[in-house]
């Protein structure tokens, strides 16, 4: 029985919302990204919010990077992804609503890539799977009066399997909701 790479993501992304239901508390958030990736984002807080842990889903080269050459190839649609990513939280200038975070993770993508040598043929392309390193770095402010933040941030995934250091930039911005 073949595993499709599609199914494989999913189901890890809702393996670590099941294992983690257990720790549910008021240091989880929901939200939703724009840019690279493009998708949901999941967060959970440690240490009085000096660390947390985030899982994105979503998209991987839908918004920009669609056409890029890939090793004997080129992407030209995009692709499925799960990201993890392990961050350290700071306060601006002690404001209790104001934060810079960074960190570092991995990234499984599934994309389909065009290659060359399929050019003309009924079928033209392949799926693959990728994993790579992930790094980020942004700033989050709280809403007034909601338990809700948005987020701006910038980061670059370096692919480790299948074409070792194709670089991607990843850039999004978006809103997290604290769940009560």
């Amino acid at each position: 029985m073949k595993i499709k790479p599609t199914f494989l993501l999913f189901f890890l992304f809702f393996l670590v919302i099941y294992t983690s239901h257990a720790q549910l508390t008021k240091d989880v958030y929901l939200g939703f990204r724009v840019g690279e990736p493009l998708g949901l984002n999941l967060r959970k807080t440690f240490k009085d919010g000096e660390r947390a842990f985030d899982v994105n889903v979503g998209t991987y080269g839908f918004l920009y990077n669609k056409n890029r050459s890939y090793g004997n190839g080129a992407y030209k649609t995009a692709g499925l992804m799960i990201q993890g990513i392990y961050l350290y939280r700071k306060e601006i200038f002690n404001l209790d609503w104001a934060y810079l975070y960074y960190g570092f993770g991995g990234q499984i993508n599934n994309r389909s890539n065009y290659l060359d040598k399929l050019k003309g043929q009924s079928v033209d392309h392949v799926k693959q799977l990728s994993i790579g390193g992930a790094g980020t770095a942004g700033v989050e402010l709280k809403v007034p009066n909601q338990p809700m933040f948005v987020f701006f941030d910038s980061g670059l995934y370096v692919e480790l399997m299948k074409q070792p250091f194709f670089i991607n930039p990843q850039i999004s911005a978006g809103l997290r909701l604290k769940l009560e």
